[in-house]
């Protein structure tokens, strides 16, 4: 049986504007804001929530404005080292202070070949009683498919493809072939973990000036189209950019609006994401990243 991930558990960032962060999340998202335990390495930190967890992301002050860290449930950590051990990836425990301020029971952490900190955690714990957005009536999706999916801009993208297979195990689910002018395109492949279409995705990191954030987006899911346009609106009114307006992906047929996060990161935040059953689930191509709407200045990645 290969030892795989089985959720994206969490994330972490470093922001530099933690209190813009705070009315993001809690007045466009509709998550729930709290402070942290501990500190984040000695630097100022709050937790969001969105279900029965007692977090799903961790905010730590800092001048990053990027992610920190992507958590992976694992039913194993020791076992998930001993891989780690023999595909040659170097790696550590989590400390005291990490595991108290995500609220697990272990942890290690380990690189992919862009740099970027993932972790293996089990044991997530949960709240004393779940929480219920005011904002979002409909809840949000999570349970066994974990918070929501994470989309990275790698440097080396089949170094990147090959550590989503090999090291994370996680499956493919299809891949979109996007043309931004003629003559030049790129790939991106969408992986999964669990029924959850993809809860993973790398694209090529765009070849423009200046620096270019390691994760171009994060999706929340919700269960109804109205909470959406609801989000949609919201994210207007707050005076942050709706990067792509609503559209609908012809891969996992999430109906979806894309908002730019205080810290440059994107949100996708959709509903009726497609289901994968490994029964009869057949790897797709598809060539263009939107069946319709998804209209505004951001780079199209899905």
């Amino acid at each position: 049986m290969s030892i795989s991930v089985h959720e994206l558990g969490y994330l972490g960032f470093e922001v530099s504007d933690l209190r813009a962060w705070e009315n993001f999340a809690s007045n466009v998202l509709g998550l729930e804001v709290l402070p942290a335990p501990v500190a984040a390495d000695g630097k100022a930190a709050r937790l969001l929530r969105m279900d029965d967890a007692v977090q799903r992301f961790v905010l730590a002050e800092g001048p990053a404005d990027d992610c920190a860290f992507a958590g992976w449930r694992v039913d194993d950590v020791a076992e998930f080292g001993r891989k780690l051990d023999a595909l040659g990836v170097k790696w550590a425990k989590g400390s005291a202070p990490e595991l108290e301020l995500r609220g697990v029971d272990a942890m290690l952490h380990f690189r992919d070949p862009d740099g970027n900190r993932h972790e293996v955690f089990s044991g997530l714990k949960k709240a004393s009683k779940p929480f219920a957005s005011s904002k979002v009536a409909s809840g949000f999706v999570t349970g066994g498919a974990g918070l929501g999916h994470a989309v990275y801009q790698s440097a080396d993208y089949p170094a990147a493809v090959a550590f989503a297979q090999s090291v994370l195990g996680l499956k493919i689910s299809d891949y979109i072939d996007v043309t931004v002018a003629p003559g030049m395109s790129f790939e991106v492949a969408f992986f999964h973990a669990n029924e959850r279409h993809h809860s993973y995705a790398v694209a090529p990191r765009p070849p423009i000036p200046g620096p270019v954030k390691r994760m171009h987006h994060f999706m929340l899911e919700t269960r109804t189209v109205a909470d959406v346009g609801l989000a949609r609106d919201r994210c207007a009114a707050a005076g942050f950019p709706v990067a792509m307006d609503i559209g609908q992906h012809p891969n996992d047929k999430m109906v979806s609006f894309y908002g730019q996060t205080p810290s440059g990161v994107l949100v996708e935040f959709g509903c009726g994401g497609l289901l994968v059953d490994d029964a009869d689930w057949t790897i797709g191509r598809f060539t263009q990243m939107s069946e319709w709407g998804h209209r505004g200045p951001a780079s199209p990645t899905a």
